[in-house]
């Protein structure tokens, strides 16, 4: 069986067509994302591909970094987020420590399923057309959800979706649009307890805000793909990767497109693992926008249990263990009283906004020319992704006037105010960016690549080339320097990733090796220490008679398209050796094709106990299941918890596509609370595992 996969990631679009039974890639391609129209780059990438191979092709898989990129990037859409039963005094206390970046997005309903407490509807109802005016989808979290099986928020999101029925099909009325306009106005909602079925109310909220926050995303992926294939004429069932490295169809993952979070830093962990074959490896994947670390030992990628965090979001999602931070070849390069620094955030290359626009240039050259300094980046440019999309009101008339003025293509920061009739320091973006409606283009570590020599395949490289020379220029006399030392600043940037890197392979090995200890050094010390470290490995200082001494021996395992350039003098500085595998720079579209259909259910069991009339104290055992289940004693109550698992991993692992089961089991986790004076039995996680295929 042949397949092809595909992996959209922040700078590159790569596709491979692999041959499954051989284990034997047959071609391979990559292409530069673009953004503002992702079936572009996928259609390069495919359209390289040999067509004789293309036509003998059973499915294709895609992987993206798309969903990672959101995420750190605080990026995608709007969405209201209503907690049932947690107090916002609950949240002002616990928000950041679960990624979000305040409570003005979230309703609060007091409710109390263990005292058959319901929420206030009508209080509900009232806040309905606020909801509906001013977000994308909703998402909704209910405190002890076990106890009525999620009833609280299969209520909420019943409600919402009556009443925005209600306003589309008004609108269809007065506008005379079709019924299918009515069905693409109905608002999305996301209950978290169908996604994730553990306690912490608050953790799945977060999963569930980030569902509904990446729909967009998803659905935006895969209408490129379709566009593409249909440009081709060619049609093939398309599965995506999820966080744990298994395949699920188009039609889930856009129901649930959290699950998918990692699905590119994964895919890539699979197919580095199956290119390489290292059995000890501190595998690192760095885009355009994150890198991304997974640690693999006796040949088995590490995983984690408790659910993948990236950037700030804790979740429940089932993953490899992952640690993703904002380092790629898109990252931000800014300066502040003359210090270069790298922002967690991604802008387009400039060098690639000039490929794409040979006229960018002339701005460029113009700012570099005039100016010997600024606190504003002057050179950089604003790109208009999409439209405001009947949206205008939820923007102020700035905003609005920005969108219009870009429609003619981009325009530096500069040109942009002026055409305004503001100053510079006036114009304020911040929002659009943040929602993908505009992009921003400055200097990046790809540009001092392209600067270097180190990146080339571009269409128009002398204008590339030049355009990174003079916003480089520009930046050196920003930062002290002369404008003929805008290799310095090259170079400077190629420390500070370096820099970087180290620091948080420092700070992620340190983390493994004291797993489970109490803490021996606060964070900050670790990365002032690990600094000191790099300074004496790569710069040679010296630091007296003491040396901070940081060393691995795992292989440094590098893939992504710009890890080859760094990842030398970062494994140096670790006292171990480097590893880029061949095809290393296809290892993500490689690894979307080596997944099976896998999904994972767990039924809880409790023990509760109780005092009879005759004060005699007795132990009875509740499966959580659809409804409550009371048992006399533990196997039972196991059995029958086990049954309710392999049903429901069942069912789901046929949602997600699969057409055979092929293995269907489970396990028994009994919970011990362990004291001073007694182990208490608390009860027992029943996890069913079912697996399919889906050819």
């Amino acid at each position: 069986m042949i397949g092809i996969g595909i992996d959209t990631g922040g700078t590159c679009t790569d596709a491979v067509v692999y041959d499954l039974e051989k284990e034997e890639i047959l071609a391979s391609t990559k292409s530069s994302t673009t953004h503002e129209k992702l079936e572009k780059g996928i259609g390069e990438s495919l359209g390289k591909l040999p067509r004789e191979l293309v036509e003998q092709v059973s499915y294709l898989a895609l992987s993206t970094t798309l969903a990672t990129n959101a995420c750190v990037e605080n990026r995608g859409g709007r969405v209201c987020l209503v907690f049932i039963g947690v107090s916002i005094k609950t949240l002002q206390e616990n928000y950041e420590s679960y990624g979000f970046e305040g409570t003005a997005d979230m309703r609060f309903l007091d409710a109390d399923p263990s005292k058959g407490m319901e929420p206030d509807w009508e209080a509900f109802e009232a806040m309905i057309p606020e909801i509906l005016d001013g977000y994308d989808s909703v998402a909704v979290s209910q405190f002890l959800p076990r106890e009525n099986n999620g009833a609280y928020e299969k209520e909420a999101r019943r409600r919402l979706k009556k009443k925005s029925a209600e306003q589309a099909n008004s609108s269809a009325v007065q506008l005379d649009r079709k019924t299918a306009h009515i069905e693409r106005n109905r608002i999305t909602v996301v209950c978290a307890y169908e996604i994730f079925k553990d306690v912490n109310v608050i953790k799945r909220g977060a999963g569930a805000y980030l569902n509904a926050r990446l729909i967009p995303v998803i659905e935006e992926f895969f209408a490129a793909v379709h566009h593409v294939l249909d440009d081709m004429g060619l049609s093939f069932p398309l599965l995506i990767m999820r966080s744990d490295g298994s395949l699920v169809s188009e039609e889930y993952s856009r129901n649930y497109p959290v699950e998918t979070l990692l699905c590119g830093p994964t895919a890539s962990v699979k197919g580095a693992m199956h290119l390489a074959g290292e059995e000890q490896a501190v595998l690192i994947d760095m885009g355009g926008t994150t890198s991304d670390i997974a640690l693999v030992k006796g040949g088995v990628p590490k995983t984690n249990p408790d659910g993948v965090s990236v950037g700030g979001w804790q979740t429940f999602v089932r993953g490899i263990e992952i640690d993703t931070f904002a380092l790629g070849g898109d990252s931000h390069v800014t300066y502040h009283s003359r210090t270069l620094m790298l922002e967690p955030e991604r802008v387009m290359p400039i060098s690639t906004l000039a490929d794409q626009y040979p006229d960018v240039l002339a701005a460029v050259e113009a700012c570099a020319n005039r100016y010997n300094g600024s606190a504003r980046p002057l050179y950089e440019h604003l790109l208009l992704q999409r439209s405001l999309s009947g949206k205008e009101s939820r923007y102020t008339p700035q905003e609005r006037e920005v969108c219009e003025v870009l429609t003619t293509g981009p325009k530096s920061i500069g040109e942009t105010a002026e055409l305004l009739g503001i100053d510079v320091y006036q114009l304020d973006t911040e929002r659009l960016e943040r929602e993908g409606i505009l992009l921003r283009s400055g200097f990046t570590p790809t540009d001092a690549m392209v600067l270097k020599g180190d990146r080339t395949g571009m269409a128009h490289p002398e204008e590339a080339a030049e355009a990174a020379r003079c916003a480089a220029a520009f930046i050196a006399k920003c930062t002290g320097r002369k404008a003929e030392q805008a290799a310095e600043v090259a170079d400077e940037v190629y420390r500070l990733v370096r820099e970087k890197l180290f620091c948080n392979l420092v700070r992620i090995l340190w983390k493994d090796g004291h797993e489970g200890k109490r803490k021996l050094i606060v964070p900050g010390e670790l990365e002032s220490f690990a600094k000191d470290a790099f300074a004496v490995e790569y710069d040679g200082e010296q630091q007296g008679f003491y040396r901070n001494t940081f060393s691995s021996p795992a292989v440094l395992l590098g893939v992504g398209a710009p890890v080859h350039v760094f990842l030398d003098d970062v494994a140096r500085a670790l006292h171990t050796a480097a590893h880029v595998p061949a095809h290393a720079g296809v290892s993500n579209a490689l690894g979307a094709l080596l997944g099976d259909a896998c999904v994972y259910e767990t039924v809880h069991v409790r023990v509760e106990y109780e005092i009879s009339q005759w004060d005699e104290e007795g132990e009875v055992y509740t499966v959580y299941g659809d409804w409550k289940e009371v048992f006399d004693n533990l196997d039972d109550a196991a059995l029958r918890a086990a049954e309710i698992a392999e049903f429901r991993a069942e069912r789901k692992v046929r949602e997600c596509g699969a057409v055979e089961i092929t293995s269907l089991t489970h396990q028994v986790k009994r919970k011990k609370l362990t004291t001073n004076l007694c182990t208490i039995l608390q009860g027992a996680d029943v996890t069913a595992c079912a697996r399919g295929k889906f050819y």
